[in-house]
């Protein structure tokens, strides 16, 4: 099968090399040559002159020169782990994939100390569609390097794939055991995992850790009282839930069930009129709803310009949060609090602000729509692509999610899932969808596809997106970055691009394309003048930035690139490419 993997620009000890030079000295992860050659002859100055020829090769899109260098080195020093790795990034690039395996398997058979050979073999393995292979690399890595502990959540990910729900279990059971902060979806996952074996120990312990982790998310709490509810043991389940009365005052069915924990435990739970007759008692001022007044008379002030005044939006922002410190769960506080956060162009605090709410009244598929573009918008596109997969798995047949979260997957570099989430919402579509929208899911398809090295895939399903729409300006847009992965169709990918700016001259998204068709054109002037504009219209994501950087490097700007490589690593700490273009270990 003829697959194309999400091509590196520059093999990883390529960049380490090519820091190593322009920089006057090794980065500090480079502590001699015997790292960067541990299995041959050291001393070899022509093996080194090599790399860095063809690492430069590699920067400049000329994977068959970069290939003939990193082959001469390798005659030199014969099996070294980072000349092979070179030469599988460099094939990769291609898209030649059984050779890019092929040399990466090599590289990971020298029993490497470094994790970074496993890390590679598995996730080329992954994206090729061999799960397995994957799962049995990971093992390795664990064998050689027993604290590489993201390894495990990445066996466990794989596994619940596959359905192997008892091993992934496992496997984010020893990843939490290691981890000193492990991110709070590891937990959901583990939730979810432990439901469907029925471990009633699991899902209590992990519902308890989800209570004291967030405290302010009282639907954690709800649904722990509602498990021991459930289980027989109305005291806890009471303790928990009646305390959540005035989070849920219009829910008639937890009303009831509290009443009936109460039943059944002797106790007393004041009725709504006697809690009406308890507030009055209490000062105005300990009352949310005169501060929350307040605040969204100033957000009304402050967006009655354009542009907001941002002023009064901070003077918003601080009774709100004061506000939500007072009554963390207050829905209305929150969604006021997104809206202004919006408005105010910070989409990551409105998206947190949107998460809260969907953690409060999760049975709104919609809600879980904005809160994914919300964070699209802010570029964090792995934070999006989490929140709209979450919310399918709650609403299957909800094709916005569904389209949602393949275009952030498209962001992320994870064209198998991308394509998996386009061809869900395309089996969605209603009859009343219109063909402009239907164009854009075939398109994103198209490109996904592309990006997984299945040219004839790609081009009909872009034909048939060009079909339904010629002119779609996205339609042009994602059918220029498909071609522009092709060598032998740049000229008609550079056309497209062209149009698409032409017809949406102030399009961040446009420019950006035209940038990237550029590059691959080796037109390096045109392609930073254009990625510039698109950073300056639409804001800084991590690919964005480590394509700037791509593009200064090949341009011998070396401290540009680095500069644009590690704002996009702030951005993205995890992203691997970046790390490589760095020198930056992988558990910094």
């Amino acid at each position: 099968m003829d697959v194309r993997l999400p091509s590196r620009l520059a093999p990883p000890l390529g960049a380490v090399l090519l820091c190593t030079l322009l920089m006057g000295g090794p980065p500090p992860t480079v502590a001699s040559p015997a790292v960067l050659f541990p299995s041959a002859d050291t001393t070899s100055p022509r093996a080194r002159r090599l790399l860095i020829q063809g690492t430069t090769e590699a920067q400049l899109g000329d994977y068959e020169e970069a290939i003939s260098h990193f082959e001469a080195a390798l005659e030199q020093v014969p099996e070294a782990p980072v000349l092979l790795l070179a030469l599988a990034d460099a094939h990769e690039a291609q898209g030649a994939l059984s050779t890019a395996l092929f040399y990466a398997r090599r590289a990971q058979t020298q029993g490497s100390p470094r994790p970074s050979p496993y890390r590679r073999l598995a996730e080329m393995q992954r994206a090729a569609g061999d799960p397995a292979a994957a799962l049995r690399t990971y093992q390795q890595l664990l064998d050689h390097v027993p604290n590489a502990n993201d390894a495990h959540r990445a066996r466990a990910a794989i596994q619940a794939d596959l359905g192997r729900t008892k091993g992934a279990i496992q496997s984010y059971e020893i990843y939490l055991q290691r981890a000193d902060s492990p991110p709070i979806d590891v937990y959901r996952r583990l939730l979810s995992l432990y439901r469907k074996t029925g471990d009633k120990d699991g899902v209590e312990t992990t519902l308890r850790t989800l209570v004291e982790r967030r405290p302010t998310v009282r639907s954690y709490q709800r649904r722990l009282g509602e498990y021991y509810a459930d289980e027989g043991r109305p005291r806890k389940a009471l303790a928990l839930l009646a305390p959540l009365g005035r989070q849920f005052p219009n829910d008639e069915a937890f009303r009831r069930q509290v009443q009936r924990l109460a039943r059944q435990t002797g106790q007393s739970i004041a009725s709504p009129t006697q809690r009406a007759q308890s507030d009055s008692t209490r000062s105005q001022s300990a009352s949310p709803d005169a501060p929350l007044r307040r605040a969204r008379s100033m957000y009304d002030a402050a967006t009655a310009s354009s542009p907001p005044d941002t002023a009064q939006l901070r003077a918003a922002a601080g009774v709100l949060r004061d506000v939500l410190h007072q009554s963390p769960d207050t829905e209305a506080a929150l969604s006021l609090q997104a809206e202004l956060y919006q408005a105010w162009g910070r989409p990551e605090e409105a998206g947190r602000a949107m998460e809260r709410l969907l953690d409060l009244t999760p049975r709104a598929p919609g809600r879980w729509v904005r809160t994914a573009q919300t964070y699209q918008r802010a570029h964090l596109y792995a934070r999006a692509a989490g929140v709209a997969e979450e919310g399918f798995l709650l609403f299957p047949g909800h094709m916005p999610l569904a389209r949602t979260a393949a275009f952030a997957r498209l962001r992320t570099g994870d064209p198998a899932k991308a394509r998996r989430h386009f061809q869900d919402a395309l089996s969605l579509l209603g009859d009343s969808t219109g063909a402009a929208a239907e164009a854009v899911l075939h398109a994103g398809l198209g490109l996904a596809k592309s990006r997984l090295g299945r040219p004839r895939e790609a081009d009909d399903a872009l034909k048939n997106a060009r079909a339904l729409a010629p002119q779609h300006p996205q339609v042009v847009r994602l059918y220029a970055r498909s071609l522009a992965r092709q060598d032998d169709r740049l000229d008609q990918a550079l056309d497209l691009a062209e149009q698409a700016v032409e017809n949406a001259p102030d399009s961040p998204s446009a420019h950006r394309a035209l940038g990237q068709v550029q590059f691959r054109r080796d037109e390096l002037e045109a392609a930073r003048r254009h990625l510039r504009i698109a950073l300056d219209a639409g804001g800084p994501s991590a690919t964005l930035l480590e394509r700037l950087g791509d593009v200064e490097a090949a341009l011998g700007n070396d401290t540009a690139a680095q500069t644009y490589w590690q704002r996009a690593l702030d951005r993205n700490p995890d992203r691997s490419s970046l790390r490589e273009k760095l020198a930056v270990p992988a558990n910094s």
